[in-house]
């Protein structure tokens, strides 16, 4: 049965919402004076309104709570009276009368009513989508998603449709009243996108206050420890900043040239050319510094030619070891430099770094943090992760061709992609080192400014993928967000293996039977004979599915090996009963992952009944615990560890949806039957990984758990076990975590392992 999940946090703000009680008047834009006695006077114009806005909004209000209580419940809509009850609801919205009927009152009036009725209408089609929804749900179809867009698009009731003379002097006057009602209307759509899968990601950022404590408590340290370090440095090469500039705002610029020169590794250069700009400020703010500091060269384009153009000149002037990519208007932390030096130092082999990342407001507050992983190439074909702080070998850099023209916006993203193909030594330095200004237009502050610089991405990565000779097409999934659909030799037979504990309902079998998406199935259940009387349904019906003995075989591990060895499909799926598929295409996404000759285990996204992640993947530490990747974080989010709706690269992904390849896993070896009650998925990826071979996590087979799920630490026997397999892995920590995340999301924090295999499903 379904679990009632209780109200969601993202449901609280929209609960906020649905009283439409006059708002708060918003202070004027107009500076002194002026601005406060408009400020004053609309507070009294809509002061003495409230009585109207009472009577206008009233049965609206108790609509709009009604349809939060059935958005929350919305799985169980289905089961639910709800149609009636809100259709009722929706025809009590009515104009009101208004007293007399003077000019000024009837104008009021009849613009009133063209905005109730408009509202009224709104209504009845969130009705109609709500219940689409509750019917399709957790699949969001894209003609469901296409009706949630054409309703977010009239969701601004009053608009510009008050035509008339009069009309145009109550425009204002019913944006304030409905201001409330339409952030609610936009609202709704975008929590039943949610439940869809749909929606935008929600921020899951520290606020900045609480990112400030973080890092003026943590990086006095690192700089102090950084310096000392300094002194026992054998090798001192000279690191080469390239920076292209086009009418940069003389601050920006001397805040960029003195975050260099406050270096405390000396032996750099900076290396500034101006793209032809149109004013002086930036060659004589840059000569004005190069007289004092000969480190500082400078030249000046005679035209503008583009940032491709323009970065490749700042190379050509640079005559150090190592090059580094400094925009403009961004600066570097006291210490990158060193941070550099000290990790070539430690490891000389590697050809590029980069580091993590924060942004810097335009009163240059720092906030929003990027805490990185390491090397992943999954993540990279998805987005430019790298971005900044990127230093590269010059040797390297020149070998590549530098900054390619035509992919402006985007240049540095093509760049990372090349330097992927030439060399696989990547590093990361787990340090905030660079600082990007955010300005509106740019794309450190909407990504979605500039779309051209998203399609040059596009194209960067499709080239990347033709260089490799690699099949695939490229699609753009949000601004400067990749998918890349790979394509899957012939129809390889899939084998779903299901392998308990515990028989799942007989609705979701049917349901998972119906969303079997892909020609060449079978689907294989572990059992005792007579113990499943759903399964046993089932397969005297459908030839495709299978029941097989467990002979003896005890806990997960030697179930699914049971099963293995019953399978006849290329590809097997191991799959814990009670996950429902969520959305079309999911079988197609995982064999195309698991069919790329370098990807050795592919796992899917398995979201809980209240649209919040259980796992995406799983990052481990080496004292052998285990954590769900994003556990708990509404599904889409992006935090400070990035966006749970990106493929990455994993050292494991969990058991409850793992794809590999028949042969792969026998070769292998199969599950380790010594693993009591978990951890036996995470020991079989990190032997594929130990091999070679990728472990991907894609965000693009979601499934959805309705019983059982949730996270418990390890037995320890179990976590003692890891701890001896993946000793060498672990030594660093997992590549693909980051160290700081726990300490500046507690969201993300170290849960441990699921006990779902322990002997059945949690209630």
């Amino acid at each position: 049965m379904f679990q009632s999940p209780g109200e969601m946090p993202w449901l609280a703000p929209l609960r906020r919402l649905a009283e439409v009680g006059l708002p708060g008047v918003p202070a004027s834009h107009r500076h002194g004076v002026r601005g406060r006695l408009v400020t004053t006077a609309k507070q009294w114009v809509l002061g003495g309104l409230a009585p109207l806005q009472r009577e206008l909004l009233a049965a609206q209000g108790r609509f709009n709570t009604a349809l939060v209580d059935a958005l929350a419940e919305l799985p169980r809509l289905r089961e639910l009276p709800l149609r009636t009850q809100l259709r009722e609801l929706a025809e009590q919205v009515t104009h009101p009368a208004l007293g007399p009927a003077s000019a000024p009152v009837a104008a009021l009036r009849l613009s009133g009513r063209q905005v109730i009725e408009r509202q009224r209408d709104w209504n009845r089609a969130a009705i109609e989508l709500l219940l689409e929804a509750g019917e399709a749900w957790p699949m969001g179809t894209e003609p469901l998603l296409a009706r949630c867009e054409a309703l977010a698009g009239r969701a601004d009731v009053v608009g510009e449709f008050l035509a008339g003379p009069q009309d145009r002097l109550l425009h204002p006057l019913w944006q304030e009243l409905m201001r409330r009602q339409v952030a609610f209307n936009h609202g709704f759509v975008q929590a039943v996108r949610r439940w869809m899968g749909s929606a935008r990601p929600m921020l899951v950022m520290p606020a900045p206050d609480v990112y400030e404590a973080w890092w003026r408590a943590r990086e006095p340290g690192e700089m102090a420890a950084a310096n000392a370090a300094l002194a026992g440095l054998e090798r001192r090469p000279t690191i080469s900043l390239v920076t292209p500039a086009y009418e940069t705002p003389v601050p920006m610029l001397r805040a960029c040239i003195e975050s260099v020169l406050a270096q405390s590794y000396r032996d750099w250069q900076l290396c500034i050319v101006d793209d032809g700009s149109p004013g002086r400020g930036v060659e004589r703010t840059v000569r004005e510094y190069a007289r004092r500091d000969s480190r500082i060269v400078f030249q000046r384009m005679p035209s503008n030619g583009g940032i491709a153009r323009t970065t490749n000149a700042a190379i050509a002037l640079a005559s150090g070891e190592l090059i580094g990519f400094l925009d403009h208007d961004d600066t570097l932390a006291p210490h990158a430099l060193a941070e550099v030096a000290l990790h070539l130092e430690a490891h000389p082999g590697t050809d590029v770094l980069y580091s993590d990342e924060d942004k810097l407001d335009t009163q240059g507050r720092r906030y929003a943090p990027y805490f990185k992983p390491g090397p992943s190439p999954e993540l990279l074909r998805a987005l430019n992760y790298v971005c900044h702080f990127l230093v590269v070998r010059a040797t390297l850099l020149r070998e590549v061709g530098g900054i390619r023209a035509g992919f402006e916006g985007a240049q540095d993203h093509d760049l990372v992609l090349r330097l992927l193909e030439r060399t696989p030594r990547f590093a990361r330095i787990p340090r905030v080192l660079y600082h990007w200004r955010t300005h509106p237009g740019s794309t450190s502050h909407d990504a979605s400014a500039k779309p051209a610089a998203s399609e040059a991405g596009r194209r960067a990565v499709e080239e990347h993928l033709r260089r490799l000779g690699v099949g695939g097409t490229v699609e753009s999934t949000s601004p400067g967000i990749y998918r890349i659909r790979y394509p899957v030799p012939d129809t390889p037979r899939i084998s779903l293996l299901l392998a308990g504990p515990g028989e799942p309902a007989e609705a979701e079998l049917r349901t998972l039977l119906a969303r079997l998406d892909w020609p060449d199935w079978e689907l294989i259940a572990v059992c005792e004979p007579g113990s499943a009387r759903a399964l046993e349904a089932l397969a005297a019906t459908e030839p495709r599915v299978r029941l097989c003995s467990p002979q003896g075989a005890r806990g997960w591990a030697a179930r699914c090996n049971r099963a293995a060895r019953e399978a006849t499909g290329s590809l097997l799926l191991f799959l814990e009963p009670g996950l429902e598929p969520a959305g079309p295409g999911w079988l197609g996404e995982l064999a195309s992952q698991a069919f790329r000759p370098d990807v050795g285990v592919v796992g899917g996204t398995v979201l809980r009944n209240d649209a919040h992640l259980e796992c995406a993947g799983l990052f481990l530490d080496p004292s052998g615990h285990v954590t769900p990747a994003f556990g708990g974080l509404p599904d889409p989010s992006l935090t400070a560890f990035g966006g749970t709706h990106w493929p990455r690269n994993l050292l494991a992904v969990s058991g409850a949806c793992l794809m590999v390849r028949r042969e792969l896993f026998v070769e292998r070896g199969g599950f380790d039957e010594g693993f009591s009650e978990g951890g036996a998925d995470v020991d079989f990826c990190l032997r594929v990984y130990r091999a070679g071979r990728h472990v991907l996590g894609t965000p693009h087979a979601r499934l959805v758990r309705h019983v059982g799920g949730g996270f418990a630490p390890l037995p320890e026997q179990d976590r003692a076990r890891l701890r001896a397999r993946a000793a060498e892995v672990l030594v660093a920590g997992d590549p693909f975590f980051h160290p700081c995340v726990e300490g500046i999301l507690p969201e993300v924090s170290r849960e441990g392992r699921s006990t779902r295999r322990a002997g059945g499903s949690l209630e």
